[in-house]
């Protein structure tokens, strides 16, 4: 009768032990948590985020740096911390968890499985698998366009220090930026312009910039957003016109702001694709330097912005930011000669050997030549092309552009952990040109955003010219002119001459656009 009981009793002890044991209150251990690269075994930063055997949600993990910090977060989004690459202390539940890790946009997603029920272990180490190197191929990642805001100067401090470091950055520029009343709360405005000496320790370059701005309203449409990069000091006025400032009229351009930018040795990138009316006479001027796309908007098309002012033999690096927190893993790579500083790594961009990605890497050569180079035939040839995509997810389809249509796709396949593509094609020039690759799909990150990946071009000269299609052409002049009627009709002018002179400058773009179309349609 004994034995009946003392059964049963023996089960309720040993379920009662496994049911506490489960609980994630239950006597929580304090763990050193590191990420080592699996390759080389040396420490990394990257982010983690760590689930209950059989659980859907996230743990919270206090004392870490939350990665999506200041930014609205989706289900699939949340639960991302910051792990620095010399290791961080946690207390987690004595439970059996599953680690995630990701390094930057270069690692693999690594999955580790830990049992914490027992004695726990005092360290747990993930190795993290690596997809690709940029410094190996002299690239470095920079992040142009960034803004904080409703942080305290410690927690903005801190944020800096951990989140690029940990994304992979190597460059990155903060922005000035004016606007009535809110930017009380725009904190990453304190940082003086220039070199941020204090975040040398992170091993990303810091540097402080301005955004240059006109909007006819507080937000919307107007004469568009510049960032001007390594300047000396702030080029005032900042924001421009009563939709931002709150006050005064819309008699000053950006042009004026652009050239004392220019003056004091500044890199010029306009924002936002090309959304702004000034974006055409400033590239037509040669007046900014590279052209960022998705930074903070996913908004417009290549085709109906960018491949435009390649189409017209503009040439123009490609960039990108992230303008309102590092949302995103949003990045430019550029490929430096020599060592890193940040007028090394603007000059590359400026020369157009870059990729701008918040997933796989891209890399294409014409005929040998990288992304950036000018080749220059006087006969027809046929030259060699070869381009590859290498990321952590399948980004669908890689695709070769030629004068701003598709000429190939492959599709990715999953290789080494990720995903990869290469397309080989041979390509008879007869005309000038251009050439790039992109990716295509609707895939998204682990921050929530639709992978995009885009190269700058390799530009073909053929018989001393450069590529313009007419069609193209007549459509930006028809760009110029809507520009003017609506600027007509929202401007807010002191008088009428300096309206005249305002609008001046699309007249100056249109007279200069019209001859270059009458120079190659006879």
């Amino acid at each position: 009768m004994r034995s009946v009981f003392l059964a049963p009793a023996c089960v309720l002890v040993l379920g009662v032990c496994a049911y506490l044991g489960s609980k994630p209150d239950a006597e929580p251990v304090k763990v050193r948590l590191k990420l080592v690269d699996a390759a080389t075994g040396k420490d990394v930063g990257g982010m983690v985020r760590v689930f209950m055997e059989g659980k859907d949600e996230p743990l919270v993990l206090p004392g870490l740096f939350d990665r999506l910090r200041g930014v609205t977060r989706t289900q699939d989004t949340r639960g991302w911390y910051i792990v620095p690459a010399q290791g961080a202390e946690i207390t987690l539940p004595r439970v059996r968890l599953r680690f995630e890790v990701v390094c930057g946009l270069e690692s693999t997603l690594a999955r580790q499985e830990v049992d914490l029920r027992e004695k726990g272990p005092a360290e747990v180490v993930v190795k993290v698998p690596f997809l690709f190197r940029p410094e190996k191929e002299g690239l470095a990642a920079g992040n142009t366009h960034l803004h904080l805001r409703d942080l305290s100067p410690k927690d903005t401090d801190e944020y800096l220090r951990q989140i690029p470091s940990a994304d992979g950055l190597k460059v990155m520029f903060l922005s000035y930026l004016e606007r009535k009343s809110d930017d009380k709360a725009y904190v990453s405005n304190r940082y003086p312009v220039g070199e941020l000496k204090q975040f040398r320790g992170t091993g990303v370059l810091f540097n402080n910039g301005e955004e240059h701005r006109h909007n006819f309203e507080a937000y919307g449409q107007g004469y568009g957003h510049v960032m001007f990069l390594d300047i000396k000091e702030l080029v005032r006025p900042v924001s421009l016109g009563p939709g931002i400032t709150g006050g005064g009229d819309d008699d000053r351009p950006l042009q004026p702001g652009l050239e004392e930018a220019r003056r004091q040795g500044g890199t010029v990138l306009w924002c936002h694709n090309t959304s702004g009316y000034e974006s055409l006479p400033s590239v037509l001027a040669g007046r900014f330097d590279a052209l960022n796309v998705f930074d903070g908007s996913r908004t417009g098309r290549y085709e109906d912005s960018y491949y435009r002012y390649l189409n017209i033999g503009l040439r123009l690096p490609i960039s990108t930011g992230t303008d309102w927190f590092l949302y995103d893993f949003a990045r430019v790579y550029a490929r430096v000669e020599g060592r890193l500083t940040v007028k090394s790594w603007l000059q590359s961009l400026r020369a157009g050997r870059s990729v701008a990605t918040n997933g796989p890497l891209l890399r294409l050569t014409v005929d040998g030549r990288p992304v950036g180079e000018v080749l220059k035939f006087d006969a027809p040839k046929t030259i060699h092309i070869e381009a590859e995509g290498i990321g952590r997810h399948a980004f669908e389809r890689l695709q070769l552009v030629h004068n701003g249509k598709v000429v190939q796709e492959v599709r990715s396949r999953k290789k080494d952990g990720g995903f990869s593509a290469r397309l080989v094609r041979d390509v008879r020039v007869t005309e000038p040109g251009w050439f790039a690759v992109r990716i295509d799909g609707q895939v998204r990150n682990e921050l929530g955003h639709v992978l995009f990946a885009h190269s700058s071009p390799c530009y073909v000269d053929f018989q001393g010219q450069r590529p313009f299609d007419l069609e193209t052409g007549r459509a930006l002049l028809r760009r110029l002119e809507e520009a003017r009627a609506d600027i007509t009709a929202k401007g807010r002018f002191s008088t009428p001459p300096a309206r005249a002179k305002l609008l001046a400058v699309y007249d100056k773009a249109t007279d200069d656009l019209r001859a270059r179309i009458n120079r190659r349609g006879r």
